[in-house]
């Protein structure tokens, strides 16, 4: 079986959950949150546990043992303590936040690894938390259409995953 078809089903559910936000204008509150916390915590146990089966460890899979583990706090803490529309904005704000941040500092452990870096992917994955970044500020000031942006981001999160996977497939050793 190949290995990486977990993260590509865990991408793709992120794809799915943003879609699902874009779409949610007239979806009760309770629906959404059930979505969102099964659909990201489940879809996180899965990356969860495709990157703890790594035997060799790089840094991209340590990268997505956290990335995956944050979803998975996310999903359980939407399903669990999320009693309101605006909790589920307060969480989601957070989670975004606190993806920006790790694009960035991703990008920073990579250069200090003494790997070969990839400038190009390094200047994406900057661009990339600095858009999380804007677009989680924008969600939070266009209030009629926070849902939409956080469904937007999280598209923006999924394919990230997705396209990452030929990079992480070329600097995989075999195991």
């Amino acid at each position: 079986m190949n290995k990486n078809i977990p993260v590509y089903l865990y991408g793709t559910i992120i794809v799915l959950e943003g879609l699902f936000l874009i779409l949610s204008k007239n979806i009760v509150f309770s629906t959404i949150q059930l979505t969102t916390g099964l659909a990201l915590g489940g879809g996180a146990l899965v990356a969860f546990v495709a990157a703890l089966t790594r035997h060799r460890k790089q840094v991209q899979f340590a990268y997505h043992e956290m990335h995956a583990l944050t979803m998975l706090v996310y999903g359980f803490s939407v399903l669990f303590f999320c009693s309101s529309l605006e909790t589920f904005i307060s969480f989601t704000t957070f989670l975004f936040i606190f993806y920006t941040f790790s694009e960035i500092i991703f990008c920073n452990w990579v250069f200090n690894q003494k790997q070969g870096v990839v400038f190009r992917i390094i200047i994406i994955r900057v661009l990339l938390g600095f858009v999380t970044g804007i677009g989680t500020i924008s969600a939070l000031h266009y209030v009629d259409y926070t849902m939409q942006i956080f469904g937007s981001l999280f598209i923006l999160v999924g394919i990230n995953i997705i396209l990452y996977i030929p990079v992480m497939k070329l600097n995989q050793n075999p195991m």
